[in-house]
């Protein structure tokens, strides 16, 4: 293919003279043949503006930082179209002039494509802070797992834009190396990693997310270890029968009646009941903000929950209780506090002499309950709110307990 010459061919035949013919020389002639490359760029009518003058300085700046970093004596010209060009990390950089040159070495060092992920990680979680809806917890173990896993790496501290799919195999494999992490903990790095580069195509520091090429299924993890119970049958009704009627203990006799997370439950209206079902869409945050939105923001997140009689029942009760708030749960104000709610579930544990699980395991317990009595993981999927059948399934891998395996073997097997 032809290419156009450089309407700045004499210039860089020139420049490019003075830097070769006498490397151990200073660079005192080139400056007045940047001088004139400047004039006949910048006011080629010879009239010498403030604006002019301003270009001028600015230039001058960035061609003295860029000699700090590279040896402009390797700057050599271009055959085919007299281009200037100088080879870094093995990569030329070029331009159809001196001056255009220096600009691009001075960005390609000092710019936004210079920027590594280190530097970009801060900038990512100020984003996430001002522009998301994500926790302050979140950004907490956010930050504790880049100090983990990612702080000091080699790979945070080379520029974004000169990373390649190769780079972060390489990385991927240090640190799965004889399964050294769980899959959660991996994929936890990983949105952190996707969450800093998708944030650097928005702002133009990359161009493309060199993540999405890898096939992670060549990575071995660390066996979880998950002994989390939830509670049986059996200790639903002991906990349900055993609580009294004040409003924390309503709370949580619903919360063993539905399928929802602690946030979920806070954020429902009273206008959310149509006859049998309650519609789920909302939920409170840590911080006691109402989040109009889903946690995870899936479609599939907002769902219609049956009511069952007992259920309602409850919600009766509780409307007696609660009578003029918009919210099932916040009253004067403020919303249901997860910290009680616990401890008024301890309590009633202690009390009957129950493992005592949070209220997270109320979710996890009641999806179980209804899998081991006839309920499809499919209607469960739904229940559940999640966008993949395969995390219901993984919610559910571990209702079984050893004694029930044993006795079903003895059953069987004799």
């Amino acid at each position: 293919m032809c290419r156009s010459v450089s309407l700045f061919k004499k210039q860089n035949e020139s420049i490019v003279s003075m830097l070769t013919s006498n490397p151990s020389a200073p660079l005192t002639e080139l400056a007045d043949a940047v001088s004139e490359l400047q004039k006949l760029m910048l006011y080629p009518d010879g009239k010498l503006s403030t604006t002019a003058c301003m270009a001028i300085l600015e230039f001058n700046q960035k061609e003295a930082q860029v000699k700090e970093v590279c040896d402009l004596k390797k700057i050599k010209l271009r055959p085919d179209d007299s281009r200037i060009y100088l080879i870094v990390k093995r990569k030329p950089i070029s331009s159809t002039n001196y001056i255009g040159l220096i600009e691009k070495l001075y960005d390609h060092f000092f710019g936004t494509t210079s920027l590594t992920m280190e530097e970009y990680f801060e900038t990512w979680l100020q984003w996430r802070a001002a522009e998301s809806s994500t926790t302050e917890k979140t950004i907490k173990e956010n930050r504790f797992l880049w100090n983990a896993l990612l702080k000091d790496q080699e790979i945070t501290k080379v520029p974004l834009n000169s990373l390649s799919v190769k780079d972060y195999i390489r990385y991927f494999r240090i640190i799965t190396k004889d399964r050294q992490l769980t899959r959660k903990r991996f994929n936890d790095l990983k949105s952190i990693m996707n969450g800093i580069l998708y944030l650097a195509i928005e702002n133009e520091v990359i161009d493309h997310n060199c993540l999405r090429d890898i096939n992670f299924k060549q990575f071995s993890f660390k066996a979880e270890e998950n002994n989390i119970k939830p509670y049986t049958e059996e200790e639903r009704l002991q906990i349900i029968n055993h609580l009294g009627d004040d409003f924390y203990s309503l709370a949580i006799k619903l919360d063993f009646h539905l399928i929802l997370r602690i946030g979920e439950l806070k954020g429902l209206k009273w206008e959310d009941i149509k006859g049998d079902t309650i519609y789920i869409r909302r939920f409170v945050d840590n911080q006691n903000e109402i989040i109009e939105d889903i946690k995870g923001h899936a479609n599939e997140g907002r769902r219609l929950m049956p009511l069952t009689p007992k259920a309602k029942e409850i919600l009766e009760q509780i409307r007696h209780q609660n009578p003029d708030s918009e919210f099932i749960f916040i009253r004067s104000g403020q919303p249901l506090a997860t910290v009680t709610f616990n401890r008024r579930l301890k309590k009633c544990c202690e009390e009957l002499n129950i493992e005592y699980r949070s209220s997270h395991k109320l979710r996890f317990s009641t999806a179980s309950i209804m899998y081991k009595n006839g309920v499809e993981d499919t209607e469960l999927q739904k229940l559940l709110g999640h966008t993949s059948l395969n995390m219901t399934r993984h919610y559910l891998r571990n209702i079984t307990s050893q004694e029930e395996t044993a006795a079903k073997m003895s059953a069987i097997l004799g």
